[in-house]
């Protein structure tokens, strides 16, 4: 990795940064041959030596910028303080014999497992799409054709897992003759979660399918995708609590059941995945739901302007579901496809914390979601 700053030197703190009124910020190069001083990386082989210890908060890798004591070490990014393991207090008792203690740029070599058994898919990329039902046939068809599409996009040995939710969750098992779906209703409660795991209504390896055996499959239950009748949302809504009227988009206890059912097995099915949610307005069902009346209001009384103000997050429940995709390994990306008031600054922490994008669209005509998944 190469870091080139804008300056010759690191303010302090955000106030010197302020008062110094000098634009600062960093070029970052990921995997770069050398480092900006013109070094090679220092190479450590995981074959014949201890895979490097791990924060158990944000999983970043020990290195020499971490304080360390003899038998503890805190995390410089988190500032999470782990324990070592007995062979890693053996390890570093010789700090000279440890490369990735005498220099910051290292690349790992990590041979691939020759032998695998059948039920695993260690190392392979998972991306998951997560489609919102309780939207329009506009709504649907953007996302199929953009999902098409982006299916032409991946290569041989990803694994790929078609999910979608309303009231309920849908689970598609696309390895068969024929999609099936399974599904797992959401209870309304504003603190419910699904009343049954995932894994147990759909094993995660029939839920994720090689992409070079089933690409015809995956097309065929895109095909399937129906908004959620009428009948069904006047239901969903009529379960009300407390005064708020739900139309059936239970997006936050959908997010929350996924993230969990892919976070089960990380690790072990896959190295990290990605989940691609599409949603087609606020969520308004279930936990995690946005009240979005405040919209307007919430100023009113201050004659300030709504459409200019900043509106600041009006619920935790989608940044602590960061920080379990964060866990489980899984990236979230959020496309937006809707001209009312979603609260995106509640909805923003899911994608941004976990390392993913948030895209917004004003409509179906004008929209790039295609070119941009």
């Amino acid at each position: 990795m190469a870091i080139r700053l804008t300056v010759s030197k690191c303010p302090a703190d955000p106030k010197v940064q302020e008062g110094s009124g000098i634009p600062w910020g960093a070029a970052v190069t990921a995997f770069a041959a050398h480092d900006e001083k013109g070094i090679a990386p220092v190479i450590l082989s995981l074959e014949k030596s201890h895979a490097l210890p791990r924060c158990d908060t944000c999983w970043a890798y020990f290195s020499s910028l971490y304080e360390t004591e003899q038998y503890s070490w805190r995390c410089a990014l988190c500032d999470s303080v782990n324990s070592f393991s007995e062979a890693d207090i053996v390890r570093y008792s010789s700090p000279q014999n440890c490369p990735e203690l005498s220099s910051s740029f290292i690349d790992l070599e990590i041979k691939e497992e020759k032998h695998r058994s059948e039920n695993e898919f260690q190392g392979q990329p998972v991306f998951v799409a997560a489609v919102d039902l309780s939207a329009s046939e506009e709504f649907l068809e953007l996302i199929k054709s953009a999902l098409l599409a982006a299916l032409e996009a991946l290569e041989p040995g990803v694994l790929f897992g078609l999910a979608t939710f309303s009231h309920k969750i849908g689970l598609y098992d696309v390895q068969g003759p024929v999609p099936v779906v399974k599904s797992v209703f959401i209870p309304p409660e504003l603190d419910g979660h699904v009343p049954i795991e995932l894994e147990d209504a759909m094993p995660l390896r029939s839920f994720l399918a090689p992409i070079e055996k089933n690409k015809e499959n995956i097309a065929a239950a895109l095909d399937t995708l129906k908004p959620t009748s009428s009948w069904e949302r006047t239901t969903a809504a009529s379960q009300g609590i407390e005064g708020v009227t739900m139309g059936g988009q239970g997006f936050g206890v959908a997010m929350d059941a996924v993230l969990n059912y892919l976070g089960a097995e990380q690790g072990v099915t896959f190295a990290l995945a990605r989940v691609f949610a599409f949603l087609s307005g606020p969520p308004d069902y279930g936990a995690g739901q946005l009240d979005t009346r405040r919209y307007g209001e919430q100023y009113a009384s201050k004659g300030e302007d709504a459409d200019k103000a900043l509106l600041p997050e009006q619920t935790s429940f989608y940044k602590d579901l960061a920080g379990v995709a964060v866990q489980a390994r899984v990236c979230v990306d959020i496309f937006a496809v809707t001209d009312e008031y979603t609260d995106l600054a509640s909805l923003k922490f899911l994608s941004i914390d976990s390392g993913g994008s948030l895209f917004l669209y004003a409509n179906t005509d004008d929209s790039t979601l295609p070119q941009d998944l």
